[in-house]
């Protein structure tokens, strides 16, 4: 929107500039035709020529409003990405430091019973997702040559808004995720959250996954 209203204003002005600046010369045409009594013919040419100049200054305006509107849109959206990158490392951060906050003071070893319906992720923290392909019944994300398998119904919260696979805008809000980096992975009891570096966070249900 603020795209369009730059391209809008700067024809607006262009088109004035040109009707307004091509008057003086209009004038001197016109003055010619009142001396030999053409009043009406002197009319048309004063009326076409700033009409004919503001419409090709408008034209001007109309691309110089163009090229400045892409480049204010692309310093916004590099601007606006920074802001939700420095946010997401922000709160990783405050994360990182609750959990330090919440751990005991000594680390005894301790016996953990592990479930064998519940898979292990393997280690993707820093990594790119590259790829994403869609078959019938799963998903396979492939991060830098980690590939995980995704069945179920995999959940991505990501610019506010929460998609649900195979939900409307689930498959396209999951493909703009490609290129992104994890920021972390959090082991829930029935899930595991991964965080990328732009702010989403993709929610897959532990018994859902396999190791391409």
């Amino acid at each position: 929107l603020r795209r369009t209203a730059i391209k809008d204003v700067a024809a607006y002005l262009g088109f004035l500039a040109g009707f307004i600046g091509a008057a003086p010369f209009a004038w001197g045409l016109l003055s010619d035709q009142l001396a030999d009594g053409s009043f009406v013919r002197g009319l048309w040419y004063f009326f076409g020529i700033v009409v004919a100049a503001g419409i090709f200054a408008g034209i001007a305006g109309l691309g110089f409003g163009f090229v400045a509107g892409v480049i204010w849109e692309q310093v916004h959206r590099h601007r606006r990405r920074e802001i939700l990158k420095a946010k997401a490392i922000a709160e990783a951060k405050e994360d990182v430091s609750q959990a330090d906050l919440s751990r005991p003071a000594t680390d005894q070893p301790r016996l953990q019973l592990v479930m064998e319906d519940h898979p292990v992720l393997p280690p993707i923290d820093g990594r790119t997702l590259s790829s994403v392909l869609f078959d019938l019944k799963s998903i396979k994300l492939d991060f830098a040559g980690v590939r995980i398998e995704v069945s179920g119904n995999p959940q991505l919260l990501c610019g506010g808004q929460r998609f649900r696979y195979p939900d409307s805008g689930s498959r396209d809000a999951l493909c703009s995720l490609i290129g992104d980096r994890v920021l972390a992975v959090r082991i829930a009891a029935d899930r595991f959250e991964i965080r990328f570096i732009s702010g989403a966070d993709l929610m897959i249900q532990r018994n859902s996954i396999a190791v391409a």
